[in-house]
């Protein structure tokens, strides 16, 4: 990270904002995923509760499709449930490592603005 200085401390602060709101959307993103993960798992759960001369439709869009096979099913809701963990580890991961950051810039950042601050409180008094 660049020396902050008095010249470039508003830059600073628009890049510190815009990592706060990239580390919220990243977070936003991982409860997303790990909703769909909980909806993967009950569906699975359910397809292993059915015997295979159960009728088992999947929706596709706006139009449910009966489902032929069974086991493909199960298999593919597995397949699904695993790429959605693997993406959300690594979102998790790029959080915590913005969050990382974030920090790092704060505890840099805050001294000089109440630095800047004290000396508008000073100029503004006298």
């Amino acid at each position: 990270m660049d020396e902050i200085t008095e010249d470039n401390i508003q830059e600073k602060i628009n890049l510190f904002q815009q990592m706060q709101q990239q580390a919220q959307a990243l977070t936003q993103q991982t409860s997303q995923i790990e909703m769909s993960i909980n909806e993967i798992e009950r569906t699975i759960k359910e397809i292993e509760s059915s015997n295979e001369k159960s009728t088992l439709y999947r929706a596709i869009g706006s139009i449910m499709q009966k489902v032929e096979s069974v086991k493909d099913l199960k298999k593919e809701m597995k397949d699904e449930k695993e790429t959605l963990e693997f993406r959300n580890k690594s979102l998790k991961n790029q959080v915590e490592t913005l969050n990382s950051e974030i920090t790092k810039m704060q505890a840099k950042l805050a001294p000089i603005v109440q630095n800047l601050q004290g000396n508008r409180d000073q100029n503004a008094s006298q």
